[in-house]
């Protein structure tokens, strides 16, 4: 997985050097951090990160036909007594 060893970082440096890593990121490079040479984290340009699926509150408003009394029972009473 972590096979380019150029690529990969240890924190510290990455504290000295953020901004230089930042620009090598911007350029589209993706950058592993490591804490005592075991990968961590990774650095990678934010147009490579999928975007959570944030539906509009009422964005379906409409496209949903109700076809029965959502307040009436879903069986006949005399069902109910299975139930206990």
């Amino acid at each position: 997985m972590y096979k380019d060893i150029n690529n990969q970082v240890n924190i510290a440096v990455v504290k000295e050097h953020l901004s230089s890593y930042m620009a090598r990121v911007e350029a589209g490079e993706h950058i592993i951090i490591c804490r005592r040479n075991q990968p961590v984290a990774e650095l990678v340009p934010a147009s490579d990160v999928p975007h959570k699926n944030c539906t509009r509150l009422g964005s379906a408003k409409g496209s949903v036909k109700i076809m029965c009394d959502l307040t009436e029972p879903v069986m006949v009473e005399t069902g109910w007594e299975m139930l206990t």
